[in-house]
């Protein structure tokens, strides 16, 4: 029996390419591509501009995509973004990094969107109140508490190990993905909507710039294998595939998906209130395809939930390896190989903010906070680039540098001033929520409760 492939840090390499490329596509798909098409028809006002926002998002991806295979191929250890940007520009802003993420890039996240889960069963589950009560004193209910115990059974699974992880993220994929090109092939194929809608314009009600931040946060997710980098078997050629072609196949999807959507619903029908999946299905399928889509969201953000669970503990892990998190959380399980403390502190916290019920409005604060340090990022790869002009023997190369990582940049500048002008409460509170980690790091650095490792 051969020997585990063992990291430095004690990670054992038993992810492939398809469960890495995995853990992107579910990351990436939920509930974004089903609602948010009808705000960015109306904030622009054509079908041709809507599916341009799409594109520029996409493209906006893959651009980080090429970049953060370069960095994830020179670094290829765990903890993804947290690790460049601590070995770029210090540990403070590898802790800021770690401590948006744990706070709003994966707990919150995971709560709102396992609520998310629940919103989408109430269909499928006749006669059941998510509202009703279950325990009355506490002012707790059905749907928080079941949206709370998904969160806890997705801890337990990817607890077990990283293989056994792994191959339940790849079913996850194979499912969601199956899915939603049947939809596709049926509502195409059902004839009850009109080709033209795919020209329709009318009058927008927004700006173009207004729309692309949160489809970007649509798209968030495209990093998802480079946390896990330390765990990728042959990283050097899995993981640029992974997260290239990840992010390929969800934009085509997106793109397929937006064209149903045209074909189906009138212009005269475009509001930003409508529940576009739905009405799409059921304009095209009957009753029988609106309920399909509620499964296809509720497996796609289930998928999305599952990936969050595993993704992000691994970037705690790096920083108590670092000495910039609690040690706890750099142990690993004896068996599995996996950051097990790591992984129950964030199902923890999520399940207590699934609880609350109160994530749903979150979708800005969160999609803007990880836009700003997936651009810190990206600049990175600049800096590296700049002190060893030679990338090691195979690390992937970015095509075309430094263009990818400036048009990064530039428009992610760009969303954050347009997102500061029309929605400055969630764009303003990503920054506060910097100011807070920072003053976090100066009293725990002064209460020696983090010692940096020196490595």
């Amino acid at each position: 029996m051969s020997k585990p492939d063992l990291t430095n840090e004690g990670l054992v390499r038993n992810l492939g390419l398809m469960a890495a490329g995995a853990f992107v596509v579910t990351n990436m798909v939920g509930t974004g591509i089903f609602i948010l098409p009808a705000f960015v028809r109306a904030a622009t006002g054509s079908a041709a501009a809507a599916l341009g926002v799409w594109m520029a998002a996409g493209l906006l991806s893959l651009c980080g995509a090429l970049c953060y295979a370069e960095l994830a191929t020179r670094m290829p250890g765990p903890g993804g973004e947290y690790r460049y940007i601590a070995r770029v520009f210090g540990p403070l802003w590898g802790f800021l990094s770690g401590w948006t993420s744990f706070i709003v890039g994966f707990s919150a996240a995971v709560a709102a969107s396992a609520l998310g889960i629940i919103a989408y069963m109430v269909p499928l589950i006749p006669g059941w109140d998510p509202s009703a009560p279950l325990i009355a004193d506490l002012g707790i209910t059905q749907g928080p508490t079941a949206a709370a115990s998904i969160v806890l059974v997705l801890t337990l699974i990817h607890s077990m190990g990283v293989r056994s992880s792994g191959r339940f993220q790849t079913t996850l994929a194979s499912i969601v993905l199956a899915a939603i090109v049947l939809f596709l092939l049926a509502g195409f194929a059902s004839g009850q909507g009109d080709w033209s809608g795919l020209q329709a314009v009318g009058v927008a009600q927004g700006s173009w710039w207004a729309a692309l931040l949160p489809v970007s946060y649509a798209y968030a997710g495209w990093n998802a294998a480079a946390y896990m980098a330390g765990e990728v078997r042959g990283p050097g050629r899995s993981l640029p595939r992974a997260i290239i072609g990840g992010v390929l196949i969800v934009t085509l999807l997106y793109l397929l998906v937006n064209a149903l959507f045209f074909y189906a619903i009138p212009e005269a029908d475009w509001e930003p209130v409508i529940v576009v999946g739905q009405l799409a299905a059921s304009r095209l399928l009957g009753d029988v395809g609106a309920l399909t889509v509620s499964a296809i969201i509720a497996m796609a953000m289930f998928g999305s939930v599952s990936a969050m669970t595993a993704v992000g503990p691994r970037i705690y892990f790096a920083m108590a390896r670092d000495g910039l998190a609690p040690q706890l959380m750099g142990r690993l399980s004896a068996d599995g190989r996996v950051p097990t403390v790591a992984i129950v502190a964030q199902g923890l916290l999520a399940a207590l903010l699934a609880l609350t019920g109160a994530f749903e409005a979150l979708l800005i604060y969160i999609g803007s906070s990880l836009l700003l340090f997936n651009a810190l990022t990206i600049s990175t790869l600049f800096v590296v680039r700049r002190r060893d002009a030679a990338a090691p023997p195979g690390a992937f190369v970015t095509p075309g540098h430094p263009l990818p990582g400036l048009i990064f940049v530039a428009i992610t500048i760009a969303a954050w001033g347009q997102g500061l002008i029309s929605t400055p409460i969630p764009t303003t509170a990503a920054l506060a929520t910097l100011f807070a980690g920072g003053l976090v790091y100066m009293l725990a650095r002064r209460k020696r409760w983090l010692v940096e490792v020196t490595t």
